[in-house]
């Protein structure tokens, strides 16, 4: 069953959800148990440059979107740029959540996973948001949506061979100017299990959700 409900609900569901988004990736990668592949570029980069997280997660993502008129020439529109939005709000709110997190560093492994956890449930929460209000998408998402149309290839695909990629360049990046890897570890692979994970398990509860705020 299809829901429809206005715009400006749409977008104050898609903010919220950028919020939770940032603060979830935040809290993920607090624990120094390594960061998501999507924030594993701007979150190494933080080691190269002293701008903050968030800052080089609005960069990168500029980048992204940069990157898109270049593969979609023509057919790029110009709605696509509220990407930039998106990524500022999210660049803003990892910050915001890095702040407030700052205070809580446990040293204990046990402890730091459970936080990396809690910040993988954190951040699928924010990105079910995000799909129920289907305005806009991230950056990321985006350059590989334009490349999949530009090229006809697979999506899925083609999102395991970005994450992969960055990955790869992240640890490049780390190794030869830091000397050591930042921001990859096993944290990295969780991350990449469980945010999908909790995403299908909160369909059920989002769909009552959505219900709900079109009845509003």
């Amino acid at each position: 069953m299809k829901y429809h409900f206005s715009m400006t609900k749409k977008c104050l569901c898609c903010l919220f959800g950028l919020a939770i988004s940032g603060i979830g990736v935040a809290l993920s990668t607090r624990p120094d148990l390594g960061t998501s592949p999507i924030s594993s570029l701007p979150y190494t980069m933080t080691f190269v440059y002293p701008l903050s997280f968030g800052m080089w997660t609005i960069l990168v993502n500029a980048l992204f979107v940069f990157a898109q008129v270049f593969v979609l020439g023509k057919s790029f529109k110009l709605h696509q740029l509220s990407q930039l939005f998106a990524a500022a709000v999210f660049g803003f709110f990892i910050d915001v959540g890095m702040w407030a997190s700052a205070c809580f560093t446990p040293q204990n492994y046990a402890l730091r996973l459970i936080e990396q956890i809690a910040g993988c449930a954190i951040l699928a929460a924010g990105i079910s948001f995000e799909l129920i209000a289907d305005v806009t998408y991230m950056p990321g998402e985006g350059l590989i949506k334009a490349i999949a149309s530009r090229w006809k290839m697979n999506f899925g695909k083609l999102k395991v061979c970005f994450d992969a990629s960055l990955v790869i360049l992240s640890v490049a990046l780390s190794l030869v100017v830091c000397g050591q890897i930042h921001g990859i570890r096993e944290g990295t692979f969780v991350a990449v299990i469980l945010v999908g994970t909790f995403i299908r398990r909160y369909q059920k509860p989002f769909r009552f959700f959505k219900r709900r705020l079109v009845k509003a």
